[in-house]
């Protein structure tokens, strides 16, 4: 899988995509970075960056000591990018891509750890809905996942992203009628 200059996409969401799956291949996560719109509001360039882009932002620290909650540094200024802008056809062009990251890749046994690679499938969502409405645990419902593919890490998501979508979806007893309630 090669990325170059003047590569063109259809639309934001392809481009997107390809970027994403080249950075699971090369070992590295992606996040969403900028984007400009015209007067008509279409997107008329996005940057996508590694997800260890940036700095820690320095109102967090005193010396060097971090002010708030101790967590690991996750950013280490890396400048890997993809930016692609609108051509007249309609769709994106690259117009710019910086490969070289300032960091080491995540192994090939962590990668399905990085925060943009990981997504519950559809298949297991309508089997996570089934577990949901046998009142099966999350966490019991991570072990049967977990045996079926074989062990946590051949899963393709975390107990969390299992919890995040249990969080977003809308409760069946929460959708009635108000018609049958008192006046």
């Amino acid at each position: 899988m090669t990325l170059r200059l003047g590569m063109h996409f259809d639309d934001l969401d392809e481009a997107y995509n390809f970027y994403n799956a080249y950075g699971k291949l090369a070992g590295f996560s992606i996040r969403k970075e900028s984007s400009n719109r015209g007067k008509d509001g279409e997107v008329v360039w996005k940057r996508f960056v590694c997800s260890k882009e940036g700095k820690t932002d320095e109102k967090h620290w005193i010396g060097k000591e971090l002010v708030q909650r101790r967590r690991m540094e996750t950013r280490f200024d890396c400048k890997a990018k993809l930016q692609v802008k609108l051509d007249k056809s309609g769709g994106y062009v690259v117009s710019m891509f910086v490969p070289q990251h300032s960091h080491a890749p995540a192994t090939p046994s962590k990668r399905f750890m990085l925060r943009s690679h990981r997504e519950v499938p559809e298949s297991k969502r309508q089997l996570i809905n089934t577990y949901d409405a046998a009142n099966v645990q999350s966490k019991q419902q991570m072990q049967v996942f977990a045996s079926q593919s074989g062990g946590l890490d051949k899963i393709g998501f975390t107990d969390t992203d299992l919890n995040d979508y249990n969080a977003k979806k809308v409760p069946s007893f929460a959708v009635f009628s108000t018609s049958r309630l008192p006046s």
